[in-house]
């Protein structure tokens, strides 16, 4: 999604107040339809130079011929975090397609296990590239004039929004669905911990206006949510006095939960560290930046397979598990970070390049094809395919949602409630309207 809280063209008589819906990453530069500033040039770029603002590309997907390349060609957007995004589209489409319609024996061969493991990049992915746009998105409204506190707010803020988008979802599925029960509106999935990651990262990064600060608010918490928190919620007594809707939020419980916070938000600071190092650099360019994070993720991975393999006790296990996971899974996500910029400095995208098309239009996606897949619209092929017919059934769906989040793209941009029929909170005799604008 575009950074929240701004309007990516500002109509006449509109205020400031305006919401965007479009990526899964829900306030990044990378994620909305205007691109954002170029922060390679560093922090003290942004005191010298305001970009003014950009007429809204209707429907237009930004081309690398489009990225600016010094402060007087204006805002920029990082088309490698869209394509990234699209790879984990890619990956959320196959798990639900998959999981929706292949039939319930054969799920412990190989070919299955292969499935899962590509399907299991999805969540890790757009939780970490959240976080990383999440210092970029902050440091464009800084760009516009905000200081920290009011583009931490309103990062917050936009947190929060999605956060209540998770059970819009939520509710039109129950209204869709006559089986469903109405605590599945409370039933925690990727766009709750998604939100509260966001409101929570959002916090931090207001108050990480150094090198230390960056340490303190972002990695510090990464490692205490991957080494302490997600090994002991397993263990606390006071969650099961929550309903287990709610229990699902703080540790999995049975099937009341799809995703629960620990380890989930660790990915969104870690995300909003390396964030923080890329828009906040100084000195480095985005090469420099890549080379040594794909290095840096190299030895992560390799330390993380030496501690998953190593031998030790029980107790330490018991505090190591965890952080091998989270940690081999963030230094991977580094190097595909690198490998995506370097590809497409390589071989620049062209105008609809599905990748990039799927990582503008993510959130759209998600919608949409969770309602495909498991909705009644597929209720003739539930657990009704085999593997392969369930593959090209995947691929039958991922050109279908193509041709939607192109269509998705290409629509006219104006305000879902007519300004007209929103009342104004200011007074005085001809207050400006309001509107929220989807873009």
């Amino acid at each position: 999604m575009p950074d929240p809280g701004e309007p990516s063209t500002r109509q006449e008589g509109w205020p400031a107040t305006i919401y965007h819906m479009n990526a899964m990453d829900p306030l990044a530069p990378e994620g909305g339809a205007r691109p954002a500033f170029n922060h390679s040039f560093g922090a003290a770029a942004l005191e010298r130079y305001r970009p003014p603002p950009v007429p809204h590309p209707a429907g237009r997907v930004w081309r690398a011929a489009d990225r600016a390349t010094s402060p007087s060609e204006g805002p920029a957007r990082r088309l490698y975090i869209d394509w990234l995004r699209g790879v984990a589209v890619l990956c959320m489409i196959l798990w639900h397609a998959v999981d929706s319609w292949h039939v319930r024996e054969g799920r412990d061969t190989a070919m299955f296990g292969g499935v899962i493991f590509l399907a299991g990049w999805a969540a890790p992915l757009f939780l970490f590239l959240a976080g990383v746009s999440l210092p970029l998105a902050g440091l464009a409204r800084i760009a516009r004039g905000a200081d920290r506190r009011t583009a931490s707010v309103a990062l917050i803020n936009r947190g929060w929004q999605v956060f209540l988008i998770a059970h819009l979802f939520r509710l039109q599925s129950f209204l869709f669905n006559p089986n469903a029960s109405w605590n599945a509106l409370l039933k925690p999935d990727i766009l709750n911990i998604l939100g509260l990651g966001l409101v929570m990262t959002a916090f931090a990064w207001g108050r990480a206006t150094n090198r230390t600060g960056r340490l303190l608010w972002l990695l510090l918490p990464t490692l205490v949510v991957v080494v302490m928190l997600a090994p002991l919620a397993p263990t606390w007594s006071w969650p099961a006095l929550l309903h287990p809707r709610l229990e699902a939020y703080i540790r999995p419980v049975g099937n009341y939960g799809v995703f629960s916070l620990f380890p989930a938000v660790g990915y969104v600071f870690a995300g909003a560290f390396v964030g923080g190092l890329l828009a906040e650099g100084r000195s480095t360019t985005e090469a420099w930046f890549h080379s040594r994070g794909a290095l840096w993720g190299s030895g992560i991975v390799a330390a993380s397979v030496a501690l998953a393999f190593a031998p030790m006790p029980p107790a330490v296990e018991f505090w190591t598990a965890e952080l091998a996971i989270v940690a081999g899974r963030v230094g991977a996500m580094l190097v595909m970070l690198a490998l995506s910029w370097f590809l497409l400095r390589t071989r620049p995208p062209g105008r609809r390049s599905p990748l990039i098309v799927f990582g503008q239009t993510s959130l759209f996606v998600y919608w949409v094809h969770v309602e495909l897949a498991y909705g009644s619209f597929s209720y003739t092929l539930r657990n009704a395919l085999t593997l392969p017919w369930a593959l090209a059934a995947y691929l039958l769906l991922t050109v279908v949602m193509f041709a939607c989040a192109v269509l998705w793209l290409r629509r006219s941009p104006g305000p879902v409630v007519p300004s007209h029929m929103v009342p104004s909170r200011r007074h005085g005799p001809n207050p400006p309207a309001a509107a929220v604008y989807w873009a």
